[in-house]
């Protein structure tokens, strides 16, 4: 068992360096991290090369056209380089783990053999506490979104979301990715299978002047998040 490490790079410059470092030093070191650029147009690229040095766990994608954060993540869950039991962590450019036995405690976790998804509290860069609790099964789409970080999941649940049901005409989301493919995936686990984390695993950037939820961008997410919402929901299943 694998953890696969996905960091989408998208103008984070100011804070890649710190993400890269506490998926680094990581007490357990049994994983890969994908660092995939998405068209940035600062100097992230230089910065992840002069970081990752000859570290072999790490490994750049440089994207030619926008996948947004679902098409990355989808381009590398569902190709060869994943095999289906590996857990998948999802580590955005602009923010960072809290301290170096994150991963260590995400194996524990699935040290439990029913457990096929995470998700759970985290703190602000302000030092503040998030607003993470565990999701209303009965009423997963219409309900606050608190299926927050950190998110990990094993990769096989994502293969099984419909390629289409993660598109908005034809294209991934721009924003509100994290609706698309957090609600099925739940709905596929249940809460048998789904497990809420109280432990602080994850550090959120609200630095960032282009975040989800700064200024016009959180209309915009608001409108994405609506759209994912409103798919069709998916049928629990009984074994992954």
């Amino acid at each position: 068992m694998k953890l696969i490490i996905l960091t989408t790079m998208y103008n984070c410059s100011t804070w890649l360096e710190k993400c890269i470092l506490t998926i680094k030093n990581q007490t357990y070191n049994n994983f890969e991290c994908y660092l995939l650029n998405d068209i940035s147009t600062d100097n992230s690229i230089e910065i992840a090369k002069s970081i990752i040095n000859e570290d072999a766990r790490f490994h750049i994608i440089n994207n030619t056209k926008k996948h947004y954060q679902p098409g990355n993540y989808d381009q590398i869950i569902r190709s060869d380089k994943v095999d289906d039991h590996d857990i998948i962590v999802e580590v955005d450019g602009d923010d960072w783990l809290p301290d170096q036995e994150v991963f260590a405690r995400i194996i524990k976790y699935y040290s439990d053999s029913s457990i096929w998804l995470t998700y759970g509290q985290f703190i602000y860069s302000s030092g503040q506490l998030g607003f993470a609790e565990p999701v209303n099964f009965k009423q997963l789409r219409t309900s606050r979104f608190t299926a927050t970080h950190l998110r990990t999941w094993k990769a096989k649940l994502w293969r099984l979301i419909k390629p289409e049901d993660l598109l908005v005409n034809g294209k991934y989301p721009e924003c509100a990715g994290d609706v698309f493919f957090m609600l099925p995936m739940i709905e596929m686990c249940g809460p048998d299978h789904a497990l809420f984390v109280p432990d602080i695993n994850y550090v959120y950037n609200f630095e960032n002047p282009i975040g989800d939820s700064k200024g016009d961008r959180l209309a915009l997410t608001q409108f994405f998040a609506n759209i994912g919402r409103n798919k069709p929901p998916y049928e629990r299943i009984k074994n992954l």
